[in-house]
């Protein structure tokens, strides 16, 4: 009985050593989670003085990480308010938020804040059109930091005020950030740089807000793929620095190129028609089948350039051998140097017509108002299917 009982003593101090090195070992490599509220942003030492946007690069933040429970791997954004407020816009279309989150991350609790950014964005939120709308004295900016976790936790730090004077600069957005199809069935299939023989732009999402700063957004294009001709997605004509290919040639493992290569040319896996969707702000890039599309023999141009006549023939871009009878891309060189003109495009005795308000580039409708066409020399894109014209100047 001794025995059994010494046995039983010397079982139970194992087993209760193996569950406290497991739970340690849990611990250790799984930590709990917790979300703290807030974090610290450390007010910088040259917050006594006025950080002159036009003459300084950047300002210099600093923060402590915030208490997850473990040393987490953090992403940093800073934004910044005229108000001390951070109200989100009402919705997707309003432009009423009160506070502007730079461009940008940091993954350290040292950064730099770009100025000229600040500055746009005090442009911006202070609505200031012109040099005399300009503070003329110094004037106190909020800032504070979102830290955010891969899993998704997030949470923001407390405010701190800066001095700053900005300058005034007058605020145009970019224009959308442009990506082209190239390859063996695109335009002529020689691979070329020229706009409508080689490449031909990927389209505009009609409503979608492109980033003011960069360009980004959403592109696409929908068209007939023949499944041996093989092609890319290129940022520049001529170039393959920026370019999306396929990892073993296949449309579902898209690749942007980087430190580890390319991807090879994308194939379609049937000829068909085929949608391309490309968010060049988050680089997801994505090729669906799509349905079959009235395929149009020829379309023409007119406006005041030529009297509004009906008989300008525009040219088919897709003359590739393996697109015959799949062309749905239109290009037309239109001198307007002698003046500002307008125009729009039409099949048949008008039916349909496409036209818009928007210069050089927009998404034309039927019936749809005439195109006004500043002066100068331009090579026109039309794609039939989603309407999207692009005039570039020669």
């Amino acid at each position: 009985m001794f025995i059994m009982k010494k046995l039983n003593i010397l079982a139970l101090a194992f087993a209760s050593m193996l569950t406290f090195t497991a739970c340690e070992s849990d611990n250790d490599s799984n930590p709990t989670i917790q979300q703290p509220s807030t974090f610290q942003l450390n007010t910088p030492a040259l917050a006594v003085n006025v950080y002159d946007l036009e003459n300084s690069g950047s300002i210099k933040l600093t923060c402590q990480q915030p208490d997850y429970g473990y040393t987490a791997a953090v992403t940093y954004f800073t934004q910044i308010s005229l108000t001390g407020t951070w109200n989100e816009a009402t919705s997707a279309e309003a432009d009423d938020a009160t506070y502007i989150e730079l461009d940008g991350s940091y993954t350290t609790c040292e950064f730099l804040a770009d100025a000229t950014q600040i500055n746009r964005a005090i442009m911006k939120l202070g609505s200031i059109d012109s040099e005399e709308e300009m503070p003329a004295d110094a004037m106190t900016l909020y800032v504070r930091m979102r830290a955010s976790l891969q899993s998704g936790y997030e949470c923001y730090s407390n405010v701190i005020e800066l001095s700053v004077a900005p300058y005034f600069v007058p605020l145009v957005a970019a224009d959308p950030q442009m990506w082209y199809l190239i390859g063996g069935c695109i335009g002529d299939g020689g691979w070329g740089a020229e706009i409508g023989t080689g490449v031909i732009p990927m389209s505009l999402v009609d409503g979608h807000k492109y980033d003011e700063q960069t360009g980004e957004g959403l592109l696409t294009f929908t068209g007939y793929f023949p499944s041996d001709g093989g092609f890319k997605i290129v940022q520049v004509p001529g170039q393959w620095a920026e370019q999306w290919g396929g990892v073993d040639n296949d449309i579902n493992q898209p690749k942007k190129k980087d430190d580890s290569g390319e991807g090879a040319d994308f194939f379609v896996p049937v000829s068909g028609y085929y949608t391309i969707t490309l968010d060049t702000k988050a680089d997801v890039l994505k090729i669906e089948k799509a349905d079959d599309k009235n395929v149009y023999s020829h379309l023409f141009i007119s406006g005041d350039f030529n009297g509004w006549g009906t008989d300008t023939q525009m040219t088919p871009v897709n003359v590739a051998a393996c697109m015959e009878g799949h062309n749905h891309i239109w290009m037309f060189d239109l001198d307007a140097t002698g003046g500002d003109t307008t125009t729009k495009f039409l099949y048949d005795g008008w039916s349909p017509n496409w036209g818009a308000a928007n210069f050089p580039f927009g998404i034309g409708t039927n019936g749809g108002a005439n195109i006004p066409v500043a002066a100068g020399n331009y090579r026109v894109i039309f794609n039939d299917i989603d309407g999207y014209y692009h005039f570039f100047a020669k």
